[in-house]
């Protein structure tokens, strides 16, 4: 027996401007002031005069998102902004959204990472010229260089409001590098088939094995 379809559900954030439908009228306009300026305060937008129901939804989101961002902050080291929508990256494979999740939030194998391991230097094992911090590692490397000319030549920049997150294209194009240079990889990938996993603890071995890894 085939089970019973699930009802269709939407987030509440959807249901509540259906809860303000009553204050419009028969022309889509409101027939009573929606809300007063003087009791939201000066970090809430203003309301536009004669809602629609458009209108009504996105004042919701952004009265939510300005009590989220005061209420539960993201931590200092983390610069992106929260979203009501999962990320583009999102939408990559498994393996390649988790290296973008843990190297945004500064929680990967890179060296300059506070990680799973603290103990190791932090200075990029390719190049040993700086940290290995996220920016380095994707923008300035030298020792990356070959590839980044090769994915990366539209790419300038990291931070909450570059085009790479929002590009079809640059987030292919920094799929491509993060693949093709292993940046961020776990260190058991850098590890020749023979060894055993638990023989590579720590990210210092990150770059252990890595020309047998580019060429199988």
């Amino acid at each position: 027996m085939r089970p019973p379809a699930k009802n269709r559900t939407h987030l509440p954030l959807d249901a509540l401007p259906h809860s303000l439908l009553f204050l419009l009228g028969p022309d889509g306009r409101a027939s009573l002031p929606v809300t007063s300026q003087h009791l939201l305060g000066e970090r809430y937008p203003n309301p536009p005069p004669d809602p629609s129901y458009p209108q009504l939804k996105l004042l919701c989101k952004l009265l939510l998102m300005a009590e989220w961002e005061e209420v539960a902050p993201g931590p200092e080291r983390y610069a992106y902004h929260p979203s009501l929508t999962p990320h583009p990256f999102m939408g990559l494979s498994m393996f390649d959204a988790g290296r973008l999740h843990q190297m945004r939030s500064g929680k990967s194998y890179l060296r300059a990472h506070p990680s799973w391991d603290d103990e190791g230097p932090t200075t990029c094992p390719r190049c040993n010229q700086a940290p290995e911090s996220f920016e380095h590692a994707i923008l300035h490397c030298p020792a990356r260089e070959s590839a980044r000319v090769r994915h990366l030549q539209g790419a300038t920049e990291l931070g909450p409001d570059a085009p790479a997150w929002s590009s079809a294209a640059l987030l292919g194009a920094l799929t491509r590098f993060i693949r093709s240079t292993a940046t961020a990889f776990p260190p058991r990938m850098f590890s020749r088939p023979s060894s055993s996993v638990g023989s590579v603890s720590s990210r210092s071995s990150n770059v252990v094995s890595f020309g047998y890894f580019m060429s199988s």
